[in-house]
């Protein structure tokens, strides 16, 4: 009784032949063994005696994700720096009508030398790329232990001397939610939430009194910020992670395009064998034929010789069949592109705001009007977090300031030329004034008469005449010799 056919062996492009036993074995190599998934360094302390809380997904993995991306990773980078990154400015606080210089002065001091290398943009542009990578960010607060300082309650504390970020993905979250712990290796150290009525021991996390514990022993302070999601009320997720599934499709389409393209290490037939088995004497019969005498004539023939399985029988039969493997290059460009716009649209991001030019699209007020809805649904309220947490631990618990306000500088989401235009027809008719036009421009006001003077056609309406004409002296004499020809006649 004949054997039914079943695939033995495959034929790979560069003419070699691999057989099916070892494709097995690998198969079962890589769904049992072999993982390279990272483990959660915490994973033993989530015992529920240390009371420390795991987070809903692995940060490491999450903070992978921006190395396996090109657009996640622009996408990241950009709302970061969009956020904090384009400047920042102290306004006076609305409720005081005489602000004091002197506390601005203490607070630009500290903003211009916050750490001891890194700009204060720079400390900020870190942490807000963790918070868009892995949906949480921590923020530690250092104190200077010498220095006190009146807080806006009144209270004395030690002034704040310097801010540092520290990594996400090594950081968890006690069940109290106000007690920190950063695990490296298998050293910890404890931290305290910012504002915290506690101070912690930073070897042990025990709580203390606050105030009442040494200097050295006492664990600084974290501001932290999440991504809110509903599943967790400790820890945030990233905007990407819907689109995870885009991320990963997206791996995958790269890995089969460098193999493809490097390697050549895709099937180009599988062979199939009836009444006999595959030995060593026809695989290197196959490769002597596709690797060799193939390439030497086009029009040679394979002919194949086995022993049959079993002794007598029908005769062996071979089967060469072509696998569907041509690479769809139009299809994969399109994978690739859903891919790309699922990711840029969970993070909220216009794809030219991110790098990328559409030939078509997204062009004159297209660009500006996705600019501005990008502005006020996703960089604004994040501008407005970071803005009350430094309003609050830094400017008025730390440094005792109540009479200004810290704020970022926006996106310019304006179009120049089109505004210009704009300008200047409404200034020719004498809609605008020179002022008008400085404000509207973020300019300062020019404290001159003549800047708050409407003009037409190039001359203040002040000066225009009857009917809006120009005045000049011949005319306005003119006019005075007319009146009093006209009189002496109604006199005569």
């Amino acid at each position: 009784m004949t054997g039914k056919p079943s695939v033995k062996a495959y034929v790979l492009k560069d003419g070699d032949v691999v057989s099916s036993d070892y494709l097995d074995q690998y198969a079962i190599h890589k769904s049992q063994g072999g993982s390279k998934q990272i483990n959660d360094p915490f994973s033993n302390a989530y015992d529920g005696q240390q009371g420390i809380v795991a987070p809903l997904y692995n940060p490491e993995q999450l903070a992978e994700l921006m190395e396996l991306n090109t657009y996640h990773f622009r996408a990241v980078k950009t709302k970061a720096r969009d956020t904090v990154g384009l400047g920042w400015r102290l306004e006076p606080n609305q409720k005081v009508s005489n602000p004091n210089d002197g506390q601005k002065e203490t607070a630009e001091e500290f903003f211009k030398r916050p750490h001891v290398e890194d700009t204060f943009g720079e400390v900020l542009e870190r942490w807000m790329i963790d918070f868009e990578s892995v949906g949480n960010g921590y923020l530690e607060v250092i104190r200077d232990p010498k220095q006190k300082v009146k807080n806006a309650n009144g209270v004395n504390v030690n002034r704040i001397k310097g801010i540092e970020t520290i990594p996400a993905h090594t950081m968890r979250l006690h069940i109290d939610d106000i007690r920190f712990v950063q695990m490296r290796g298998n050293q910890k150290r404890w931290f305290i939430r910012c504002g915290s009525p506690y101070d912690v021991d930073k070897d042990t996390g025990d709580l203390h009194e606050y105030g009442k514990l040494d200097p050295d022993q006492r664990g600084n302070e974290i501001i932290h910020i999440m991504n809110y999601s509903p599943r967790s009320d400790y820890y945030g997720i990233p905007d990407v992670l819907p689109a995870l599934g885009a991320l990963l499709g997206d791996k995958k389409r790269e890995e089969y395009n460098i193999d493809f393209f490097e390697n050549f290490a895709i099937p180009a037939y599988a062979v199939t064998v009836e009444g006999a088995d595959l030995d060593e004497e026809v695989v290197k019969q196959i490769k002597q034929y596709f690797q060799k005498d193939l390439k030497e004539n086009r029009h040679s023939t394979l002919v194949l010789t086995a022993e049959h399985r079993g002794g007598d029988g029908p005769p062996v039969k071979f089967n060469f069949e072509k696998l569907a493997v041509d690479m769809k290059e139009a299809s994969f460009r399109l994978y690739r592109l859903d891919n790309r716009d699922e990711v840029l649209s969970a993070h909220g991001v216009p794809p030219y705001r991110a790098g990328i030019a559409q030939e078509g699209s997204l062009g004159g007020s297209t660009a500006t009007e996705s600019t501005e809805i990008y502005k006020q649904s996703i960089i604004n309220p994040r501008q407005e977090i970071i803005e009350a947490r430094i309003d609050r631990h830094v400017l008025r618990d730390s440094l005792g300031i109540t009479d200004w306000e810290f704020k970022f500088n926006d996106i310019d989401t304006r179009d120049q030329e089109r505004e210009s235009a704009i300008n200047e027809r409404y200034f020719k008719l004498g809609v605008l004034t020179p002022n008008d036009i400085r404000e509207s421009m973020g300019k300062e006001r020019i404290d001159n008469p003549i800047m708050n003077q409407p003009f037409i056609g190039g001359t203040p309406i002040h000066e225009m005449g009857i009917g809006g004409l120009p005045q000049s002296d011949e005319l306005i004499q003119s006019v005075k010799s007319l009146h009093s020809r006209l009189l002496d006649v109604v006199t005569k």
